[in-house]
């Protein structure tokens, strides 16, 4: 199969992170080819590698996050007892990974910035409300972690009002 795809398109499905790691390989390699933005030929592996055959472009970026979110959440998520746990730091760092799928030297459309400043707007109110959130403080093996309870953290996405 030819698959012909500009970088920008794989920065507008949301998989610019995991084709620098998987296959560009080098942070200022990427930038250069995002700056060119020509068209290229992907191998069918690599395009199953990042996922390009899966998904779909939309600049309803604050719903991408969600799906992602959601699907974060229930493959992170552990049982305890009667209670399903997540450990604030894997929140924390799906929360600021998701930004990095679209990095801050594309250059793109008016509709892609203004959808990534409503993200970015949101991401910011989702961290300060999970911040308030009950946190639950387990000793394992004498390390100290942070959970906070996923239906918790869950209740506080927003699938409507943006």
């Amino acid at each position: 199969m030819k698959i012909m795809v500009k970088p920008s398109d794989i920065v507008k499905r949301g998989l610019w992170d995991t084709y620098v790691y998987y296959v560009v390989g080098s942070e200022k390699e990427s930038e250069k080819i995002l700056a060119e933005d020509k068209e290229f030929e992907l191998s069918e592996r690599n395009g199953i590698v990042i996922g390009l055959l899966k998904v779909m472009e939309t600049d309803n970026l604050i719903h991408r996050f969600n799906d992602y979110f959601i699907h974060f959440l229930s493959i992170k998520s552990m049982k305890d007892c009667d209670e399903i746990l997540v450990k604030k730091k894997s929140v924390e760092l799906a929360i600021s990974n998701f930004r990095d799928k679209f990095p801050s030297h594309w250059n793109c459309e008016i509709n892609w910035k203004m959808a990534l400043k409503d993200l970015d707007v949101y991401l910011n109110d989702l961290s300060l409300k999970i911040e308030k959130l009950e946190l639950l403080k387990l000793t394992l093996k004498n390390i100290n972690y942070e959970f906070y309870y996923s239906n918790n953290v869950k209740k506080l996405l927003n699938f409507n009002n943006y």
